[in-house]
């Protein structure tokens, strides 16, 4: 999808304006870049209907509304579990729970997914895990679980790298890590 944009530096910008700030305006957007809004709505649609963007998310502070325990949970789909519906029956089981904000299928020999949960308070998170080990234990392993509060989130945001990958898009090598030398203003 991203050789769509390939050398469309319109629908770059107006890309990049969007991931910086989703409300933004089609006006804005155009008078920014000296562009019609009917212009910039076409663009926009453009990439709505070529699924480079599929929504519009809004960045939520969590403890304002209560939720405070999170989880980082590494799982193990068991043998039962894989032959469960053809694997997919577990995966409707894990994604049906709205506490489990993210599911990630992982390669490795000791987990087979990562779990990112969240709730309330630390007695809900216990008891999900309680509940889970309990119930489902035929079917998947808790591995390891890592355990935060709201206020051990420092960043959650892809922003910064998807503007990274929207500005290099026309480079021809692979987009490369800044290194933390870089960003701490040393030399290498």
């Amino acid at each position: 999808m991203l050789s769509l944009m390939s050398g469309k530096d319109n629908m770059r910008k107006v890309l990049s304006a969007l991931i910086e700030d989703p409300t933004i305006t089609n006006i804005t957007i155009a008078n920014r870049l000296g562009l019609s809004s009917t212009g910039i709505g076409k663009i926009r649609d453009k990439l709505e209907t070529n699924g480079i963007i599929k929504g519009y998310n809004a960045d939520i502070q969590y403890d304002m509304l209560g939720l405070n325990a999170f989880g980082i949970l590494h799982i193990k789909v068991t043998p039962k579990g894989w032959n469960y519906k053809g694997h997919k029956g577990i995966q409707e089981i894990v994604t049906s729970n709205p506490n489990i904000v993210g599911v990630y299928r992982v390669p490795g020999r000791n987990i087979t997914h990562i779990l990112l949960c969240a709730f309330r308070n630390l007695v809900e998170l216990d008891r999900f895990i309680h509940v889970t080990q309990s119930q489902l234990s035929d079917y998947i392993e808790i591995v390891d679980r890592y355990i935060f509060s709201s206020e051990g989130i420092i960043k959650e945001s892809y922003t910064d790298l998807l503007l990274k990958i929207i500005e290099e898009l026309d480079e021809e090598r692979m987009a490369e890590p800044i290194l933390f030398g870089k960003i701490m203003g040393e030399e290498e």
